[in-house]
């Protein structure tokens, strides 16, 4: 029954900023990719910055419903947060959502392609195998050793 408790980490969530620097960081625990991260990482990044954010998710045409449905939802609106699907994945979406949510066709985001989390993982494939069987402290060492050092 021990063993199992190393898989309880099913991964991390983060948010990255354009010049690829970590901003939040947070475990997901075996739920998998739910909307629980998202909500969360969005109200970290309204307490701390504030308004005119730009945000980049790969499903932020469905999300931001939820989003908007959420407790955030009337902060959301007063902070003008922009939400953008980046440009990789906005090409798997209809073109309706494309025009919406392609930061091609989104003013104000500029040349950004808002895929700099698809850059960050790249580089940080390694720790899957480094992290699998390590100890919940020694995981985390690991993966904040290498997000302090990856640029």
């Amino acid at each position: 029954k021990k063993m199992f408790a190393l898989f309880a980490v099913a991964g991390i969530f983060l948010v990255v900023c354009r010049h690829g620097h970590v901003v939040v960081m947070c475990d997901m625990i075996r739920s998998g990719e739910l909307m629980k991260y998202p909500l969360a990482m969005v109200k970290r990044l309204l307490d701390r910055y504030g308004k005119d954010i730009g945000l980049g998710y790969n499903i932020m045409c469905a999300f931001f419903k939820t989003l908007l449905r959420s407790s955030l939802g009337h902060r959301v609106v007063a902070m003008n947060l922009r939400g953008v699907v980046p440009a990789f994945h906005g090409h798997a979406h209809n073109r309706a959502c494309q025009v919406g949510w392609h930061p091609l066709y989104v003013e104000g985001v500029g040349l950004e392609d808002f895929e700099e989390c698809e850059r960050t993982f790249a580089k940080s494939n390694h720790l899957a195998s480094v992290t699998r069987l390590s100890t919940p402290f020694h995981r985390k060492q690991a993966i904040n050793e290498h997000f302090c050092f990856h640029d």
